[in-house]
């Protein structure tokens, strides 16, 4: 691996003299309460409460036999051992030598068949990844993530037990890890990873590197330690595997047309150029010299969902993708409902937005979510205000990097996929909060009927609440109710 230069020849001199130490013999309850009887040698990684929680998501997966499962930097091999007894066929891997003989000892001793491994995610030097990995897909992988950020000259566990707390690759192992499913058979179709992440720095910005090389991601699990650590399970997947994605030269909306059509919940309507777009209460959207102006198919159930709160999901979606290509957070303002702003030369322009409509026929309701971002313009005043496009903040931005991030950041908030929970809404609430806040330090105050007001929080709707300076509490459910003091065009 590489990270070579964090450890020293005093670090190598000290990993020999751990190898004295004697192996442990534990006992670990699995979430069925059932023990499994593990020997766990110096240098291997012991269960901890995030192989617990690690433990807890493959426990809640459906149908689980005949899947194939991978797991990498398995340690002392608890979670590939209980894997195997929930019926996935298992394949495990560690480049700690020792924790692979842990292991197949373990399997041995409590009669579980998997097949453990020499290696993992790193330079093609270490070895090909069929030596790690297999040759068949996999249909669940799951890492418990290195998230311990190293430093060097600092004291160190040494070399091999480091490996299962430290990430010393140079290019990120969240990086790695996704350039393989690029290049190789590793995840199968319709796969899920398990990716087990800090929230530090590296583990915060696990996320955004999904979305930037095209991965759906969504949270599944958190742990938050009384010392305010916090760990958490992502699921990553590639989006919308099965749905169709079309494309037209020219319509006059994608959201009309999806409305209308046959298409089925996940399908993707995409126009090279958009002839009569539209957002809120029919405000003509003028396509730029190069523009993203696609729509999909969110919703088709009987049950109606709270247009508000799509709306909010879909907000999220384009602010995190515009994050993601950008690298930065700085410069993007969430404005409730559904536009997103770009601040330049202490001006904020509208970049994006969306727009969520639905149609019923019968019992059932189709809901249609459009979205709409400028990338380049060789003008930015338009008649009566500014726009803003990406191409701004970075002139590498291309239409097909917008296409691949967003259709991650969509799925990511609104496709159903098996292994997966729909995202709940205190989730969708609490995150659209923590950024909406944000980007009020930039929109200034908001006013309601030419009064000053004060932001709440965020309704389970989609509704804001707003305080005036009587204390009185005002609800507002539409966005064009409300004016922004340091934004010009409310």
């Amino acid at each position: 691996m590489s990270g070579d230069e964090y450890f020293g020849s005093n670090d190598a001199e000290q990993e020999i003299e751990r190898f004295d130490r004697v192996a442990k013999q534990r006992f670990w309850v699995t979430p069925q309460n059932r023990q499994i009887h593990l020997t766990i040698p110096p240098t291997v990684y012991p269960p901890r409460e995030d192989t617990d929680l690690l433990a807890r998501v493959l426990h809640d997966l459906p149908n689980p036999n005949g899947k194939r499962l991978l797991e990498i930097g398995c340690g002392s091999g608890a979670v590939s051992l209980f894997a195997a007894q929930l019926g996935f066929s298992v394949t495990a891997c560690d480049i700690n030598p020792f924790a692979v003989a842990s292991s197949r000892n373990s399997a041995q001793k409590n009669g579980i068949q998997i097949d453990v491994r020499e290696g993992g995610p790193g330079p093609q030097a270490d070895g090909e990844v069929r030596q790690w990995a297999g040759d068949s897909p996999h249909d669940v992988i799951v890492w418990n993530l290195p998230y311990l950020t190293p430093q060097i000259n600092s004291q160190h566990l040494g070399p091999l037990e480091e490996a299962a707390l430290l990430d010393t690759d140079d290019k990120g192992l969240v990086t790695r890890l996704l350039n393989l499913l690029q290049t190789t058979n590793i995840l199968a179709d319709r796969g899920v990873i398990y990716l087990l992440v800090s929230h530090n720095e590296r583990g915060k910005s696990a996320r955004a590197l999904c979305l930037r090389n095209g991965f759906a991601v969504r949270s599944v699990i958190t742990h938050t330690f009384d010392d305010g650590e916090c760990l958490e399970v992502l699921g990553i997947w590639r989006p919308y595997q099965l749905n169709s994605k079309i494309y037209k030269d020219e319509l006059d909306s994608t959201n009309t047309s999806l409305l209308n059509s046959n298409e089925k919940e996940g399908d993707f309507l995409q126009a090279g150029r958009q002839l009569a777009g539209h957002g809120r209460r029919g405000r003509v959207w003028s396509h730029e010299d190069v523009a993203f102006a696609g729509s999909w198919v969110i919703h088709e159930h009987t049950l109606t969902p709270n247009p508000g709160l799509l709306q909010l999901q879909g907000g999220l979606a384009l602010f995190e993708a515009i994050a993601a290509l950008t690298e930065s957070t700085d410069v993007q303002v969430l404005k409730w409902p559904n536009d997103v702003l770009i601040e330049k030369g202490g001006e904020l322009r509208k970049v994006g937005g969306i727009l969520v409509e639905s149609l019923s026929q019968g019992k059932k309701t189709r809901v249609i979510l459009g979205i709409g971002c400028n990338i380049a313009s060789h003008e930015f005043k338009k008649d009566g205000y500014s726009i803003a496009t990406l191409q701004e903040l970075d002139s590498k931005i291309s239409l097909l990097d917008f296409q691949r991030v967003i259709q991650a950041a969509v799925a990511s908030w609104f496709e159903r996929k098996t292994g997966l929970l729909d995202v709940k809404v205190k989730s969708i609430t609490s995150h659209y909060t923590s950024i909406f806040s944000d980007g009020i330090k930039k929109l200034g105050a908001p006013f309601y009927r030419t009064e000053g007001m004060i932001f709440e929080g965020v309704e389970s709707d989609g509704r804001i609440t707003l305080r005036d300076q009587m204390n009185t509490v005002h609800i507002i459910g539409d966005g064009e109710d409300i004016l922004w003091s340091d934004y010009e065009h409310n």
